[in-house]
């Protein structure tokens, strides 16, 4: 995986992995501190919502970055390949 210069599009999945990652962890953590205000069982439902939004962040952000890593390989085997 490279590191060099980002292009444009690049900028654009890093911003778009950040926004979901902190709305997976700001929704599942709002749904536990909804959840123990009902049930009254303060502050366990919105911990439990921390981790979950940070494990559903997480896999989000493997899943992307495994799609990223196929897509590059491809791109050199077509370069190699000498087609484009």
């Amino acid at each position: 995986m490279r590191l060099g210069p980002f292009t444009p599009r690049d900028h654009v999945v890093i911003t778009t992995l950040g926004l979901e990652f902190a709305v997976a962890v700001g929704l599942c953590t709002a749904g536990g501190f909804l959840a123990d205000k009902k049930l009254g069982s303060t502050p366990w439902l919105s911990i439990g919502g921390v981790f979950v939004g940070f494990a559903l962040g997480m896999y989000m952000v493997v899943k992307e970055a495994k799609r990223m890593e196929r897509a590059e390989a491809e791109q050199k085997d077509d370069k190699k390949n000498g087609s484009i």
